[in-house]
C-alpha cells in the first residue's frame, strides 16, 4: 500500500489557522475573463454532450457487440493517454491561451469531419471512432493548459472554487445535453447533432481569442520535449502527493469507466429502451453531479479532502451494484444521479488538489499526468468491462467494477493529501549569483553543486529529520543524484551534494524554487553554527569545458 502523504513526506508546511480561504461558489463568475470562457465552455460542453448521445446510440442501432461500443471510450481516452505528457510540458513553457485556441481548431476539425461523414451517409462504427479519436486528439492538446490556466483567470483564493464551478459546468451540460441529443435524434438525423456540436466550438473559439492572458516571462529557454518529460518524471516520483493522485485517480477511473461503457446496453436492455432514454440517464448523472458540486465545499469542511474522495468511491461502489440489478428505473434512475454526485466530488477533489499542491512550473505536466492516470484507468476499464459484458453478462460485467471499486477504496483509504496554503507553493523571485569566470557549455557536462555546513552534536538529529525532505526537494526539482555526507576528520562538518545534469538545468531549479521549498532550506540552514554562511560550491564537468585553441599543443 502507498505511504500516506503527510507533510514531512513531501516536506510542505501545513498552514496557520485560516489560511486558506474558500471563496464563495460564484465568486469566479465576477472575473470578466472566467465567466465569457465558462458561458462558452457551457455551450461547447452541451454540443458535446449532445454528440455523445449520438455517437453512442448510432453505433449502437447498428447492434454492434459490446466491444465496438466499448471503443468509442477507448478512442476518446487514448491520446489523452499517450500524449498528455508532450502536450503538459508545451503548456509550462509556452503562451497557454494559444495552445488552448490551436487544439480547439484540431477539436473542431474532427468535428466537422464526423458532420460531413453523416450527411453523405458514410457513418459506419469504424468511421465514427476514428472522427471521435481526432476529436479526443485535439482535446489532449487543449487539456493541460485549460486546466494549468485556471489560475491565470482567477486570484489563488478562487482556484478551488473555480475548478468546481468547471465541473458545475461540465455537469450541467451533461444533465441537458444528452437531452438536447435524444431530443434531436427523436425528430431529426444524426448529422444535424453533429453540425450542433460543430458550430458550438465558434463562441470558445472567440473567448479565448479576446482573453487578454498575462504571459510569464521566462529567463531561460524554454524546455525541448524530451526534457520536459524527465522534469516531470523525476517531480512525479519525489512528489508523493502527484503519485498518490495518479493511483487513486487510476484506480477511480478504472471502475467508474463502467458506467460510460455500458450504459448504452443497459439502456437498450430496458423494454422500450431508446436513444431518448439513454440521454436520461446520461441527464440524471449531470443532474446528480450538480447537486454534488453544490455539496462538495461544506462535505470537504467536514470530512477532508482524502476522506472525501473515500466516501465518494465507496458511495459510487454502491450504486454500480444497483445499477447491476436494479430492475425498475424508480431505482436506476436515483441511482444514477448519486453516482453522478460521487464522479464529480472526486474529479473535482483530485484536481483541486493537484492545482494547489503543485507549483506552476510543473503545473501542466502535473495535471496531465493525472489526466493520463484518470484516462488510462478509463481507457483499460472500457474495454475490460466491454470484454466481460460478451462473457458473463451487462449485470457481471458492472458488479465486478462495483468490486473493484470498493476493494480500491478501502486499500486506500489511509492515504491523505496534506492541507496546505496555496500561497506556499508560488515561485521565489531568484536572487542575483555571480555569473561564472571559466567559459563553458552551458547545456552540456554534468554540474556539481557542494554545501558545507557546520552541525554541533546537539543539532544532529533534527538536521537528520530534514535530511529526506530536503533530498526530495533537490530530487524532484531536476537533479540527477543526491547526497549528504559526514567528513570522518570532523564530525561537526557536512557536506550537501548535488549533480545536476547541465548549467542550463542547475539555472531551471534556481528558478522552480517555491516558498515551501525556501522554507525548508532557511530551516535547514538554521541548524548551521558557523560565523559564515554554509559554503557553496559549484563545478563542471571537464567535458562542458570549451578548450581555448591557443593553449593546445599539437601532436608529435
Amino acid at each position: 500500500m502507498l505511504q500516506s502523504t503527510s507533510p514531512q513526506v513531501d516536506a510542505v508546511p501545513r498552514p496557520e489557522a485560516g489560511a486558506n480561504h474558500e471563496s464563495p461558489l460564484l465568486a469566479p463568475l465576477g472575473v470578466t475573463a472566467f465567466r465569457n470562457i465558462w458561458i462558452a465552455n457551457l455551450v461547447g460542453n452541451l454540443g458535446t454532450w449532445a454528440q455523445s448521445v449520438a455517437v453512442a446510440w448510432v453505433i449502437t442501432a447498428a447492434h454492434a457487440g459490446p466491444i465496438m461500443v466499448a471503443m468509442v471510450q477507448v478512442a476518446s481516452a487514448a491520446p489523452l493517454v499517450l500524449l498528455s505528457i508532450a502536450a503538459g510540458v508545451l503548456a509550462d513553457n509556452y503562451d497557454r491561451r494559444k495552445i488552448m485556441l490551436a487544439g480547439q481548431v484540431v477539436e473542431m476539425g474532427g468535428a466537422v469531419c464526423l458532420t460531413v461523414l453523416a450527411f453523405v451517409g458514410y457513418l459506419d462504427p469504424v468511421a465514427l471512432n476514428l472522427a471521435v479519436l481526432w476529436i479526443s486528439l485535439g482535446s489532449t492538446i487543449t487539456a493541460p493548459a485549460w486546466q494549468a490556466a485556471v489560475g491565470e483567470q482567477v486570484p489563488a483564493s478562487m482556484v478551488g472554487t473555480a475548478v468546481l464551478l468547471n465541473g458545475v459546468n461540465f455537469n450541467a451540460a451533461r444533465a441537458l445535453g444528452p437531452a438536447l441529443g435524444g431530443l434531436m435524434l427523436s425528430v431529426l438525423a444524426p448529422s444535424w447533432v453533429f453540425l450542433l456540436n460543430t458550430l458550438s466550438y465558434l463562441g470558445l473559439l472567440a473567448a479565448l481569442w479576446q482573453w487578454r492572458r498575462q504571459a510569464p516571462v521566462h529567463a531561460l529557454p524554454p524546455e525541448g520535449i524530451r526534457e520536459g518529460v524527465v522534469a516531470a518524471m523525476r517531480f512525479t516520483w519525489n512528489s508523493t502527493v502527484t503519485r498518490l493522485a495518479m493511483l487513486r485517480s487510476f484506480m477511480f477511473g478504472l471502475a467508474a469507466s463502467v458506467i460510460w461503457a455500458l450504459l448504452p446496453l443497459v439502456a437498450r436492455a430496458y423494454p422500450g429502451g431508446d436513444a431518448a432514454l439513454y440521454g436520461y440517464m446520461l441527464g440524471m448523472i449531470g443532474a446528480g453531479a450538480i447537486l454534488g458540486s453544490v455539496l462538495v465545499p461544506a462535505l470537504r469542511r467536514v470530512l477532508g479532502s482524502s476522506r472525501l474522495i473515500s466516501a465518494a468511491a465507496g458511495t459510487l461502489a454502491t450504486m454500480l451494484v444497483l445499477l447491476a440489478f436494479a430492475r425498475s428505473l424508480t431505482i436506476l434512475m436515483p441511482a444514477l444521479a448519486v453516482a453522478g454526485a460521487c464522479w464529480i466530488t472526486a474529479l473535482t477533489e483530485y484536481n483541486t488538489n493537484v492545482q494547489i499542491l503543485v507549483p506552476d512550473w510543473v503545473k501542466g505536466r502535473a495535471l496531465a499526468l493525472y489526466q493520463t492516470a484518470l484516462y488510462g484507468g478509463l481507457a483499460i476499464g472500457s474495454f475490460l468491462w466491454g470484454h466481460l459484458a460478451e462473457t458473463m453478462s451487462v449485470s457481471g460485467a458492472i458488479f465486478a467494477a462495483a468490486a473493484v471499486m470498493a476493494v480500491s477504496t478501502l486499500l486506500l483509504y489511509h492515504s491523505q493529501f496534506p492541507q496546505v496554503d496555496a500561497a506556499s507553493m508560488r515561485l521565489t523571485m531568484r536572487s542575483k549569483t555571480a555569473p561564472p569566470i571559466l567559459a563553458f557549455d552551458h547545456q552540456q557536462g554534468d554540474v556539481v553543486m557542494a554545501i558545507e555546513y557546520l552541525i554541533p552534536a546537539e543539532r544532529t538529529a533534527p538536521f537528520m529529520a530534514l535530511a529526506n525532505p530536503l533530498r526530495h526537494l533537490r530530487l524532484r526539482n531536476g537533479g540527477k543524484y543526491w547526497g549528504l555526507f559526514r567528513d570522518v576528520r570532523n564530525e561537526e562538518l557536512w557536506r550537501e551534494v548535488l549533480l545536476i545534469e547541465s548549467w542550463l538545468q542547475h539555472l531551471r531549479m534556481l528558478d522552480r524554487m517555491t516558498l515551501a521549498d525556501k522554507a525548508l532550506i532557511d530551516q535547514v540552514r538554521t541548524l548551521h553554527a558557523g560565523k559564515e554562511p554554509p559554503r557553496i560550491t559549484v563545478s563542471v564537468s571537464y567535458e562542458s569545458i570549451i578548450e581555448d585553441k591557443d593553449d593546445q599543443t599539437g601532436a608529435g
